[in-house]
Protein backbone atom coordinates (compact mmCIF):
# COMPACT_ATOMS: atom_id res chain seq x y z
CA UNK A 1 0.00 0.00 0.00
CA UNK A 2 1.36 3.36 -1.05
CA UNK A 3 2.38 6.23 1.94
CA UNK A 4 0.02 8.52 1.96
CA UNK A 5 1.42 12.47 1.30
CA UNK A 6 1.61 13.00 5.00
CA UNK A 7 3.16 10.01 5.63
CA UNK A 8 6.13 10.60 3.17
CA UNK A 9 6.29 14.66 3.94
CA UNK A 10 6.93 13.05 7.91
CA UNK A 11 9.65 10.73 6.75
CA UNK A 12 11.07 13.74 4.78
CA UNK A 13 10.88 16.34 7.67
CA UNK A 14 8.56 18.74 5.60
CA UNK A 15 7.10 21.96 7.74
CA UNK A 16 3.84 20.59 5.66
CA UNK A 17 3.02 17.48 7.83
CA UNK A 18 0.28 17.00 10.03
CA UNK A 19 2.37 17.98 13.37
CA UNK A 20 3.37 21.82 11.85
CA UNK A 21 1.32 23.38 9.30
CA UNK A 22 -0.76 20.43 8.18
CA UNK A 23 -1.20 21.29 4.62
CA UNK A 24 -0.04 17.48 2.90
CA UNK A 25 -3.33 15.80 4.32
CA UNK A 26 -5.25 18.97 2.28
CA UNK A 27 -3.62 18.56 -0.90
CA UNK A 28 -3.88 14.85 -1.02
CA UNK A 29 -7.75 15.71 -1.65
CA UNK A 30 -6.97 16.95 -4.62
CA UNK A 31 -3.64 16.09 -6.10
CA UNK A 32 -4.17 12.35 -5.51
CA UNK A 33 -5.79 10.90 -8.86
CA UNK A 34 -2.40 12.77 -10.45
CA UNK A 35 -0.33 10.57 -8.37
CA UNK A 36 0.99 8.07 -11.17
CA UNK A 37 0.83 10.36 -14.01
CA UNK A 38 4.17 12.02 -15.03
CA UNK A 39 3.32 15.95 -13.83
CA UNK A 40 5.68 18.43 -13.79
CA UNK A 41 5.97 20.38 -10.57
CA UNK A 42 7.25 23.41 -9.42
CA UNK A 43 8.16 25.11 -6.48
CA UNK A 44 9.57 28.17 -5.01
CA UNK A 45 11.77 27.94 -1.99
CA UNK A 46 13.78 25.10 -1.17
CA UNK A 47 15.49 25.47 1.64
CA UNK A 48 16.66 22.42 3.07
CA UNK A 49 14.78 20.12 0.34
CA UNK A 50 12.48 18.45 2.79
CA UNK A 51 9.67 19.39 0.28
CA UNK A 52 11.15 18.70 -3.43
CA UNK A 53 12.24 15.25 -1.97
CA UNK A 54 8.60 14.76 -0.28
CA UNK A 55 7.15 15.43 -3.81
CA UNK A 56 9.57 13.30 -5.38
CA UNK A 57 8.29 10.20 -4.11
CA UNK A 58 4.37 10.96 -4.07
CA UNK A 59 4.71 11.95 -8.02
CA UNK A 60 7.30 8.49 -8.89
CA UNK A 61 6.85 9.53 -12.34
CA UNK A 62 6.87 13.04 -12.25
CA UNK A 63 9.88 15.72 -12.71
CA UNK A 64 10.51 18.61 -9.91
CA UNK A 65 11.42 21.65 -10.28
CA UNK A 66 12.64 23.22 -7.11
CA UNK A 67 13.66 27.35 -6.71
CA UNK A 68 15.46 29.09 -4.40
CA UNK A 69 17.52 32.66 -4.14
CA UNK A 70 20.10 30.53 -2.07
CA UNK A 71 22.71 28.60 -4.84
CA UNK A 72 23.15 26.22 -1.35
CA UNK A 73 20.43 24.20 -2.52
CA UNK A 74 21.59 23.20 -5.41
CA UNK A 75 23.22 20.73 -3.19
CA UNK A 76 19.19 19.48 -3.08
CA UNK A 77 19.50 18.39 -6.82
CA UNK A 78 19.07 14.45 -7.50
CA UNK A 79 17.66 11.83 -9.68
CA UNK A 80 14.50 14.39 -11.08
CA UNK A 81 14.94 17.07 -8.81
CA UNK A 82 16.04 20.02 -10.75
CA UNK A 83 17.31 23.34 -8.44
CA UNK A 84 16.70 27.21 -10.32
CA UNK A 85 18.48 29.35 -8.83
CA UNK A 86 15.96 32.60 -9.47
CA UNK A 87 14.50 35.49 -6.95
CA UNK A 88 10.57 35.52 -7.37
CA UNK A 89 10.59 39.27 -6.62
CA UNK A 90 12.31 39.83 -10.37
CA UNK A 91 10.29 40.11 -13.18
CA UNK A 92 12.89 38.60 -15.58
CA UNK A 93 14.01 35.86 -13.20
CA UNK A 94 9.78 35.02 -13.35
CA UNK A 95 10.26 35.02 -17.08
CA UNK A 96 12.69 32.60 -16.99
CA UNK A 97 10.66 30.15 -15.10
CA UNK A 98 7.27 30.83 -17.50
CA UNK A 99 9.91 29.38 -20.49
CA UNK A 100 10.73 26.15 -18.42
CA UNK A 101 6.91 25.54 -18.37
CA UNK A 102 4.02 24.47 -18.70
CA UNK A 103 3.73 23.01 -15.00
CA UNK A 104 0.58 20.88 -13.78
CA UNK A 105 1.23 21.41 -10.56
CA UNK A 106 2.85 25.35 -8.63
CA UNK A 107 3.56 25.59 -4.96
CA UNK A 108 4.65 28.66 -3.90
CA UNK A 109 6.32 28.35 -0.50
CA UNK A 110 8.85 31.28 -1.03
CA UNK A 111 8.93 34.54 0.98
CA UNK A 112 5.72 34.72 1.85
CA UNK A 113 5.76 38.62 1.15
CA UNK A 114 2.32 40.25 -0.38
CA UNK A 115 3.97 41.72 -3.65
CA UNK A 116 6.30 38.95 -4.18
CA UNK A 117 3.23 36.52 -3.78
CA UNK A 118 0.96 38.31 -6.32
CA UNK A 119 3.46 39.00 -8.75
CA UNK A 120 4.40 35.50 -8.85
CA UNK A 121 0.73 34.37 -9.47
CA UNK A 122 0.43 37.05 -11.84
CA UNK A 123 3.57 35.78 -13.93
CA UNK A 124 3.02 32.26 -13.42
CA UNK A 125 -0.55 31.52 -13.65
CA UNK A 126 -0.51 31.07 -17.42
CA UNK A 127 2.26 28.21 -17.38
CA UNK A 128 -0.28 25.97 -15.27
CA UNK A 129 -1.74 23.32 -17.78
CA UNK A 130 -5.53 22.80 -17.57
CA UNK A 131 -6.39 20.39 -15.07
CA UNK A 132 -3.46 21.93 -13.11
CA UNK A 133 -2.97 23.49 -9.52
CA UNK A 134 -1.62 26.61 -8.01
CA UNK A 135 -1.28 26.63 -4.87
CA UNK A 136 -0.36 29.52 -2.52
CA UNK A 137 1.33 28.58 0.98
CA UNK A 138 1.68 30.50 4.46
CA UNK A 139 -0.82 32.94 2.94
CA UNK A 140 -1.28 33.17 6.55
CA UNK A 141 1.25 36.54 6.53
CA UNK A 142 -1.84 38.42 5.38
CA UNK A 143 -3.00 39.12 8.46
CA UNK A 144 -2.52 40.13 12.36
CA UNK A 145 0.76 40.01 13.81
CA UNK A 146 2.73 39.00 9.97
CA UNK A 147 1.46 42.18 8.41
CA UNK A 148 4.37 44.64 9.29
CA UNK A 149 7.03 42.02 8.45
CA UNK A 150 5.71 40.86 5.37
CA UNK A 151 3.12 43.47 3.30
CA UNK A 152 6.31 44.60 1.20
CA UNK A 153 4.73 47.74 0.56
CA UNK A 154 1.50 46.24 -0.90
CA UNK A 155 -2.17 47.97 0.26
CA UNK A 156 -3.43 44.60 -0.87
CA UNK A 157 -2.82 41.37 0.87
CA UNK A 158 -2.69 38.33 -0.78
CA UNK A 159 -5.53 36.73 0.76
CA UNK A 160 -7.91 39.99 -0.18
CA UNK A 161 -6.18 39.13 -3.81
CA UNK A 162 -7.06 35.83 -4.27
CA UNK A 163 -10.40 36.46 -2.42
CA UNK A 164 -11.50 39.64 -4.90
CA UNK A 165 -10.74 36.58 -7.91
CA UNK A 166 -12.61 34.09 -5.73
CA UNK A 167 -15.53 36.84 -5.77
CA UNK A 168 -15.69 36.90 -9.94
CA UNK A 169 -15.37 32.85 -10.05
CA UNK A 170 -18.61 32.68 -7.71
CA UNK A 171 -20.30 35.89 -8.86
CA UNK A 172 -19.68 35.66 -12.66
CA UNK A 173 -23.07 35.26 -13.49
CA UNK A 174 -24.38 38.27 -11.61
CA UNK A 175 -22.26 40.56 -11.91
CA UNK A 176 -21.69 43.74 -14.37
CA UNK A 177 -17.88 42.42 -15.30
CA UNK A 178 -17.55 45.25 -17.77
CA UNK A 179 -16.85 47.55 -14.60
CA UNK A 180 -14.50 45.30 -12.82
CA UNK A 181 -11.42 47.34 -12.99
CA UNK A 182 -8.92 44.42 -12.42
CA UNK A 183 -8.02 43.60 -16.63
CA UNK A 184 -5.90 40.55 -15.44
CA UNK A 185 -8.26 39.00 -13.02
CA UNK A 186 -10.96 39.43 -15.68
CA UNK A 187 -9.29 38.09 -18.29
CA UNK A 188 -8.16 35.19 -15.07
CA UNK A 189 -11.62 33.57 -13.85
CA UNK A 190 -13.05 32.12 -17.44
CA UNK A 191 -10.20 29.62 -17.23
CA UNK A 192 -10.51 29.18 -13.02
CA UNK A 193 -12.71 25.78 -11.81
CA UNK A 194 -12.28 26.63 -8.84
CA UNK A 195 -10.44 28.29 -5.32
CA UNK A 196 -10.39 27.05 -2.26
CA UNK A 197 -9.36 28.09 1.03
CA UNK A 198 -7.61 26.45 3.82
CA UNK A 199 -5.70 27.49 7.10
CA UNK A 200 -2.90 29.09 5.92
CA UNK A 201 -2.98 28.42 2.07
CA UNK A 202 -5.15 28.91 -0.75
CA UNK A 203 -5.40 26.14 -4.28
CA UNK A 204 -6.44 27.21 -7.37
CA UNK A 205 -7.91 24.71 -10.05
CA UNK A 206 -7.65 25.23 -13.57
CA UNK A 207 -10.52 24.28 -15.75
CA UNK A 208 -9.79 20.94 -17.87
Amino acid sequence: MHETLDEIGGRHGTDKRSDQNNFLNFYDRFLGPLREKPVKLLEIGVLDGDSVRTWQDYFRNGKIVGVDIDPGTKAHEQDRIRIEILDQSKVQDLDLLVAKGPFDIIVDDGSHVWTHQILTFQKLIGTVTPGGFYIVEDLDTSYGKYVPHYHGGATESAAAYLQRLARLVVGQRVLNLTEEPDAFQQSLFPRIDFITFYRGAALVRLKE
